[in-house]
């Protein structure tokens, strides 16, 4: 399969990112993965992320669907995680990462520039110059929207949902609650792919 090694390399803040191509096999993999879950694959552009047994549990999504910005730049897609995100949740994992988050501002305020920074550079050049230029609510919108498009600056942001946390850290290989995500997401990898509905197509 071919790696592509995406660089943003405009402005102060350059992110990096590292995604492989889709092929036919990943998508009939997404779509075993997603059977159960409201998604569209078309919005999918890359595999941001496998496990070790070969599964996307990442993908990178297009900023832009259907003429309106799409929600999050990475979708956790990996059945165990996505299981596993949902219990942490209900035992108030939301909270705790607001509570790092408000004992660690800054870098959350340099990690949602960055991701924000990633979304607007996607864009092609020329989709992004008639943004700017015609329709300034909505690059307004994509410029002070950070992770999932939290709205950080105005609101104080917040970490919104955990699946999007993990989604993001798994991508990008960094977060400014790195250390609580690796506690709370132990183990990172399922024994029994089959046994989440992750099986090789022939």
């Amino acid at each position: 399969m071919k790696r592509n090694d995406i660089f943003f390399t405009r402005g102060r803040i350059r992110p990096l990112l590292h995604a492989e191509s889709l092929s036919a096999r990943d998508n009939a993999l997404l779509a075993q993965q997603m059977k159960d879950r409201s998604f569209d694959p078309s919005a999918v552009q890359a595999v941001a992320r496998r496990c070790s047994k070969g599964f996307p549990s990442v993908v990178r999504c297009a900023p832009f669907k259907g003429g309106m910005p799409f929600p999050t730049s990475f979708w956790l897609t990996c059945p165990y995680l996505v299981r596993l995100c949902g219990e942490r949740e209900s035992e108030g994992a939301v909270g705790i990462l607001e509570n790092a988050m408000k004992n660690n501002a800054r870098e959350w305020t340099v990690f949602h520039l960055h991701a924000a920074r990633m979304r607007i550079l996607d864009l092609p050049p020329s989709q992004a110059k008639f943004l700017c230029r015609y329709r300034k609510r909505t690059w307004r919108s994509l410029a002070r929207g950070g992770a999932g498009g939290i709205e950080y600056r105005r609101r104080g942001g917040g970490a919104k949902c955990l699946h999007l946390q993990v989604a993001y850290w798994l991508a990008l290989g960094v977060h400014p609650a790195r250390a609580v995500l690796e506690r709370m997401m132990y183990p990172l990898e399922c024994d029994v792919p089959s046994k989440w509905g992750c099986i090789h197509p022939l």
